[in-house]
């Protein structure tokens, strides 16, 4: 499974490039510029022009600045100004929002930039609703094994937290291209577990580790490791 599986979650968690595409829709045209004709990595390029993403939830807001929790337990003070765009709702038809829209409890993702006080200030931010949050990562999930329990594995990743996989006997267990058994994964392993979301609880089909093949399974070539994103 190649970037292209795992980036599911993280361009999943960029909303299929609903922020990156809102911001660019609608900030001044010198900002649009800045990226033209380097579109085939928009992280790198963001970053290489200093801007800064995160995602979390509003824990509170204030007139200049939205205090953030983000996935990883950290907190982030966001400032805003009357530069700050609000919006919410899909690329090609952003809803725009106010300020004020905004409470504690939203999921957001920020987009912005460190001024001289090395504050970040957000260009767009964008509220992420119910339905985008299921369409991304409800059928896959990554991270670090935590701990497994009987038949419940804990992972955790930077961006979505600690998350609870459940598995069956109709789990599939894959390393290296190679079937295994859930006795060979341990805590500090990093894998891929794909499934769906049964009553509230994600219910795994196939966990992969190690160099995880394109397709999901023994024969596909381009391997990379989970640990690599």
């Amino acid at each position: 499974m190649r970037k292209n599986i795992l980036s599911t979650l993280m361009t999943g968690l960029l909303l299929s490039g609903c922020l990156i595409g809102a911001a660019g829709q609608n900030q001044p045209a010198d900002r649009k510029a800045e990226g033209q004709g380097q579109r085939s990595d928009p992280g790198s390029q963001e970053q290489a022009q200093g801007y800064n993403r995160v995602f979390g939830t509003i824990a509170s807001v204030g007139v200049d600045r939205l205090e953030i929790k983000k996935m990883d337990g950290t907190a982030q003070t966001v400032m805003v100004n009357d530069q700050t765009q609000y919006q919410e709702g899909r690329r090609d038809a952003p809803k725009d929002l106010h300020l004020e829209d905004l409470k504690p409890g939203d999921r957001v993702f920020v987009r912005g930039r460190a001024n001289e006080n090395k504050e970040l200030v957000a260009l767009v931010v964008h509220r992420v609703t119910g339905e985008e949050m299921q369409r991304f990562s409800g059928d896959r999930t990554f991270g670090e094994i935590v701990s497994i329990d009987g038949d419940q594995i804990k992972l955790r990743n930077p961006r979505q937290g600690e998350k609870t996989v459940a598995v069956n006997d109709q789990t599939v267990f894959v390393k290296d291209g190679q079937p295994i058994t859930l006795k060979d994964l341990k805590a500090g392993d990093r894998v891929l577990a794909m499934g769906k979301e049964t009553g509230g609880q994600f219910v795994a089909d196939r966990v992969m580790t190690g160099q995880v093949r394109r397709g999901g399974g023994p024969g596909a070539d381009h391997r990379e490791r989970p640990e690599n994103h």
